[in-house]
This record gives C-alpha cells, sequence and structure tokens, in this order.
C-alpha cells in the first residue's frame, strides 16, 4: 500500500486552510475534516483511550463540527465518523472505513479531488487488504480517480494498477475491470486511442461474460468517449445509448449524457446538445459535470452570437475552482468565443492562459488547440459544426426527441 509517514499527514488540508478566509463556511468545513482526521491518526496509533467520551480530542472536533453550517452534508457524515470512533476498539477500522469512505466521497462529489484523495489515503493505509479487500479496493479506485483530476497521471496508474493486483488476488471481478477502466482513461489522456480502444473492448467483453452489466456500462460509455475523438459522432451516440440502459449510477448517467451532447453537436444537432447540457448544468450531482456543462453552454452561446449569456456563463466560470483539464477548456473556448465577437486582444489572454495549463499538465491535443487559435487571433464568425454527411437515423432522432422530453421536465432553460 502507500506510505505517507514521511510527509506532513494531510497535507491538502492545510493547503486549502491556507487558501480560504476563517470566517468562510468552507474553511470550517475543511478544518473539521482536519481535526477529526488527526483524530483518526491518534486512535489508530494510540488506541481507544484517545476518544474517551470526556476528551478533549472529542470535544475539538464536536465544537468543529457544529461549527459547520447546518445544511452542509458533510456535517452529518464527519458526526457519523466521530461515533464509529467511539464505540470501536483502537484501530479496529471495520466500522470506521465506510464512514471515512462516505466522507471522503461528499469531498469527491464536491470536486475537493486532493482532499478526497488524502481521505482514500488514511483508508487504504490502515484498512486490511484481504480482510476489507472490497473497500481497499475501492479506496485505490477512488484515490485513482482524484489523482486523474488533478492531473497526477503516474500516481493514478499506480493506484489504478495495485487495486487491479488487490482485486483480481481476492477474486473480485468488478474491481478488476474497474481498474482497467481506469488505466483506459488515463492512456486515452495520454493520447493512445488504440491501445484505449483495445483496453475496453476487452473489458465489455469480460464484464458480458461474468453479468458484470455496470461495469459493462461503463466501459461502453468509454468506448462512446473515444469514438467521439475519432469523429465518428453517430457511433458514439449509438454507444452512449447502450450505455444509458445499463446504468443505474446517477453520476454516470450524467458522464453519460454528456457525452450525447457532444456527439449531437458535431453532428449538427445543436438543439439536441444545448437540451443535454442545459440539464446536467441544472441537475448533474457533480460539480465536474455542471462546470463542464456550463463551459459548453458558454461555447454555444458564442456561436449563437449570445454575447450576453456568452459573458454570465464565463462570469460563473471564472470564479469556480476548476481542475486542470477543465481550467484549460474553459481557457481555449473563452478565448474562441472573444474571437467570435471580435475582441482580439482579450481572445490572446485567455488562449495564452489555455496553452500554459496544457503545457503544464502535459494536454497534449489541447496544446495544439490553443496553439492553432493563438496563430489565427483575428476576428472570426460562428461557424456550424461540420455538415454531416447523412441523413440522421431514425434511431439517434429518437434520442434528440427524448432529450429535449427530458429538459422539459427538468424546466431547464
Amino acid at each position: 500500500m502507500f506510505d505517507s509517514s514521511q510527509q506532513l499527514r494531510h497535507l491538502p488540508f492545510f493547503t486549502e486552510l491556507a487558501s480560504l478566509e476563517e470566517r468562510d463556511a468552507g474553511w470550517r468545513s475543511v478544518s473539521a475534516g482536519l481535526v477529526l482526521l488527526r483524530l483518526v491518526d491518534a486512535w489508530i496509533e494510540e488506541g481507544a483511550a484517545v476518544v474517551a467520551a470526556d476528551g478533549w480530542g472529542v470535544r475539538s472536533v464536536e465544537a468543529a463540527i457544529e461549527e459547520m453550517p447546518a445544511g452542509m452534508p458533510a456535517r452529518t457524515i464527519l458526526m457519523s465518523v466521530l461515533d464509529s470512533l467511539l464505540h470501536s476498539r483502537g484501530g479496529d477500522m471495520h466500522a470506521v472505513a465506510p464512514r471515512l469512505m462516505a466522507y471522503a466521497r461528499s469531498l469527491d462529489l464536491d470536486a475537493k479531488w486532493s482532499l478526497a484523495a488524502d481521505v482514500y489515503d488514511t483508508v487504504i493505509a490502515h484498512v486490511h487488504p484481504d480482510e476489507d479487500s472490497e473497500i481497499a479496493v475501492n479506496a485505490l479506485l477512488r484515490r485513482g480517480h482524484c489523482l486523474r483530476e488533478l492531473g497526477e497521471f503516474t500516481d493514478a496508474t499506480s493506484s489504478f494498477s495495485i487495486a487491479a493486483e488487490l482485486a483480481h488476488r481476492t477474486g473480485d471481478m468488478i474491481g478488476t475491470l474497474r481498474a482497467r477502466i481506469g488505466e483506459a482513461k488515463i492512456v486515452v489522456l495520454r493520447g493512445n486511442l488504440p491501445r484505449a480502444d483495445a483496453m475496453l473492448d476487452e473489458t465489455i467483453e469480460l464484464a458480458a461474460k461474468h453479468n458484470c452489466h455496470e461495469v459493462r456500462s461503463m466501459a461502453t460509455h468509454d468506448r462512446a468517449h473515444i469514438a467521439q475523438m475519432r469523429g465518428q459522432y453517430d457511433v458514439a451516440v449509438r454507444l452512449a445509448y447502450d450505455a444509458m440502459r445499463d446504468s443505474v449510477v446517477e453520476s454516470e448517467r450524467d458522464r453519460i449524457l454528456n457525452d450525447l451532447a457532444a456527439s449531437f453537436y458535431m453532428l449538427g444537432v445543436k438543439s439536441a446538445a444545448r437540451d443535454a447540457f442545459l440539464i446536467l448544468a441544472a441537475t448533474a450531482r457533480e460539480q465536474y459535470q455542471r462546470w463542464a456543462a456550463t463551459i459548453n453552454l458558454m461555447e454555444l452561446s458564442a456561436e449563437d452570437g449570445a454575447e450576453i449569456q456568452f459573458e454570465r456563463y464565463r462570469q460563473q466560470l471564472s470564479n469556480a475552482s476548476l481542475p486542470p483539464i477543465l481550467r484549460t477548456q474553459f481557457a481555449l473556448h473563452a478565448g474562441r468565443g472573444y474571437q467570435l465577437f471580435g475582441n482580439v486582444d482579450a481572445a490572446r489572454g485567455w488562449l495564452e492562459q489555455a496553452h500554459e495549463t496544457a503545457s503544464k499538465h502535459a494536454f497534449n491535443q489541447l496544446i495544439f488547440e490553443a496553439e492553432a487559435a493563438l496563430s489565427n487571433n483575428v476576428p472570426a464568425r460562428a461557424d456550424r459544426p461540420p455538415t454531416r454527411p447523412f441523413d440522421i437515423p431514425r434511431d439517434v432522432e429518437n434520442i434528440a426527441r427524448d432529450l429535449k422530453e427530458m429538459r422539459q421536465l427538468t424546466g431547464a432553460i
């Protein structure tokens, strides 16, 4: 497993606190999480005596949690972790680990990936890899996801590799396949689409063989994403729709909807794309998906010449703590938008920012796109997506109709 004993424990929490004002609700939430994690460390190393009901450590944690806004979901989760510490033997993670996982997942869903990865690290470091293999594998997989979103591809790959090894050793087919999907996602980000496609094809075949329907959905969705990257947009729509039929996880369905929107856009069906992005911006469970949808709505507004809408979306995103990949895409689309509105000076600043971030994180495709836009930084005009060389098949039209109905039901405008 991972050994973090030689570095400052929970450094991401200290870093996050340093970036916040003490009066902010976010500061209180992060502070409560930190003092609880330090109590967990002491409970593991020194035993149950450190969490005696009248102990100073417990009172400090309780006070920190009480200072969190009452509506924060993490407040209840942190109290649950503390309760499990009070009623478990010192160092016995059996009851504590699932509640720490819930806390990590709440951070994960809120796009606080460095904090979530730190909590997953705590779980990984202290659960028994064989007796609690399901928790260990899931923590490794989620840690890999968080690191991938942070652009730390080498460490993310290591996390997925260890998860695959542990899952295979304990006979966990679902964990093994999910780790393979995680590795394939990184291969895609590094630009090796043929290898990623082959990895996913193999995963889909194994998932079908072992009746792992949700995992099959995940791998099929990633294949749809690759088809989209290759310009096979009608194929991408079909694959994504196939994936959606097997998916039962709300956050995964959001990601499928995002890829459906992108494929419809490239097919020239902008109304269907807008419907999907509006649904996601209003209802997506994960902050990441809401941000991504807003970036795409900003791009559509620029293409439609709707400058007021464009600026509204841009301002919403300017103050957001976007992860590297979204920060790059946001800057790139902001720059292109200003080109469409004839403001080449503003466009240059955003495109240079996109190029800098893409270079820092080796997002090769986005580097090329930023360079191309900078080399042709002149007032542009909004162009329609490439004209499709064939009529849209009936099944694809039906999917577009479904999206419109979904958007109307949500009331998103």
